[in-house]
């Protein structure tokens, strides 16, 4: 979808987080205790990666967000790159925007989280970044595991952290839900859970 001038304009209004410092932020995220959830598609990996790194494949998976636009810059799925995830169709808020810092081909992308709009007590995440990291797997040449990670940075305030923990069940419901999504999505199937606004 064609972003609207209302996307654009917003974006122009937030300062872009640092890529260096986030890539630095990372490095202190702890994994080992991370919210956590992965799926075994029966595909080879280089069709999970390929359909995963395409932001415009969102809408036929996420249970969270309406539509995943990319935004003006770095490429799609390329370290650097900027997206804007709408929670609903007219691209009002609620909404956040994501940079993509590093990137293993086939291997792992890591996302970092910024910029919530409408979302409730958006003012108190100013500075503090949430990670999520996508693990990507082959299992023999027809299957593959595709995994969705995410953790608070370690410069985070206590208000975040205590939003996090809050927010750890949704969290990992979604994450599962949209994995059965892209499975059953690359497998040819229908899509088992929709578009959820209680979330």
């Amino acid at each position: 979808m064609i972003l609207s001038l209302f996307s654009l304009y917003s974006l122009s209004l937030w300062a872009i987080p640092s890529l260096i410092d986030l890539q630095k932020e990372y490095k202190e995220v702890s994994w080992d205790n991370a919210l956590s959830h992965s799926v075994i598609i029966d595909a080879p990996l280089d069709t999970v990666w390929a359909y995963a790194s395409n932001s415009n494949n969102a809408r036929d998976w996420s249970v969270f967000f309406d539509h995943i636009s990319p935004l003006p810059g770095t490429g799609d799925g390329q370290v650097g790159a900027l997206r804007r995830c709408f929670r609903n169709q007219k691209e009002t808020p609620p909404y956040w925007d994501e940079i993509i810092i590093l990137l293993e081909p086939k291997n792992m992308r890591v996302i970092t989280t910024y910029n919530l709009t409408g979302f409730k007590f958006e003012w108190l995440t100013t500075g503090s970044y949430i990670f999520v990291r996508q693990l990507y797997r082959s299992l023999d040449d027809k299957r593959s595991e595709l995994t969705f990670q995410t953790n608070f940075s370690q410069k985070s305030g206590l208000v975040t952290k205590a939003a996090f923990f809050i927010a750890k069940k949704d969290t990992l419901d979604i994450f599962k839900k949209n994995l059965t999504n892209i499975k059953l999505f690359i497998e040819g199937k229908p899509r088992l859970y929709p578009w959820d606004k209680n979330f």
